[in-house]
């Protein structure tokens, strides 16, 4: 048993890091970088910027940082007409309020490809008969159409306000997305560390990872358990680390432990705890000495 300076102070027993190390590993990359993927496209700042020079339409959209761009040669247009777009939905891109871009569907233009401001007042080209065509809502519709007949040159582009109300919403949701993702290499890496049980007169206290638990045991009894089945019913069940609400044997369970075997069982009309000490048999004895309980 490995007891620490303070008297009546135990540890878990240590899983085997290798299994949580890994995963713990894996599922943090996996969560922070798909939450900063996710905070990336809300935060980082956007524009679409339609021109008309040079023999070509240039189109870029997306992030400032990395924008996508298509050139079409004024050559290869078989056609570009104002329409007003009716509801269509998204098969791939983008759709946020005030910018869509990527794979569209409409039921009057069929498959395109979208660089819009969702407005329904757009622009359609159409490229040859196996590209899709192409959406756009430039703000002056009647020049761009007359920079693409004339050849001649027009330029406009569109800044985002994403400070409304929608955009506000959706900028909070993915900080907090971001900010919870973090509990993940916590539990994995610090939780079981922290995990320590203290046997004071008449109570158990718990060490968890951002708080500690005080639970009465007066007039309990505590007894060595082994369960034969176990299940989450709310809270973390990682490799070596357990803590929340369980089923144990079928039983309503509180349970803080590093494992679900060969541990301790205190239980009262009003309490089901199980823990799991290092050396059970030393832990009971210190619920002899100070717990004010029965054990068996």
């Amino acid at each position: 048993m490995n007891l620490t300076t303070e008297p009546f102070t135990f540890r878990p027993p240590e899983h085997r890091k290798g299994l949580r190390l890994v995963l713990g590993i894996l599922l943090s990359v996996l969560a922070i970088g798909g939450a900063a993927f996710g905070a990336a496209i809300i935060w980082l700042p956007r524009s679409l910027n339609y021109e008309v020079s040079q023999g070509r339409v240039v189109i870029t959209s997306g992030l400032d940082i990395r924008p996508s761009r298509r050139e079409i040669p004024l050559g290869s247009i078989t056609s570009a007409t104002a329409v007003h777009l009716k509801p269509g939905k998204r098969v791939n891109g983008t759709s946020l309020p005030g910018y869509c871009s990527g794979h569209f569907r409409f039921p009057d233009v069929g498959d395109c490809t979208l660089a819009t401001t969702c407005s329904p007042e757009a622009v359609v080209i159409h490229v040859g008969e196996r590209e899709r065509p192409v959406v756009i809502t430039p703000s002056q519709q009647e020049a761009f159409l007359s920079a693409v007949a004339g050849d001649s040159h027009y330029s406009e582009t569109v800044l985002f306000d994403d400070a409304g109300g929608i955009w506000l919403a959706l900028k909070a949701m993915t900080a907090l997305g971001l900010a919870v993702t973090l509990i993940i290499p916590l539990l994995f890496f610090f939780s079981p560390s922290r995990l320590r049980y203290r046997v004071t007169p008449g109570h158990v206290e718990i060490d968890l990872t951002f708080s500690t638990k005080e639970i009465s045991v007066s007039n309990c009894i505590a007894r060595i358990y082994n369960p034969e089945t176990s299940s989450k019913v709310m809270g973390s069940s990682l490799p070596g680390y357990h803590s929340g609400r369980f089923s144990l044997d079928g039983m309503a369970t509180r349970v803080y432990a590093t494992r679900l075997t060969d541990g301790i069982l205190i239980e009262s009309p009003d309490l089901r705890l199980f823990l799991s000490p290092e050396d059970p048999h030393v832990f009971l004895e210190a619920l002899r000495a100070l717990g004010n309980m029965e054990i068996e």
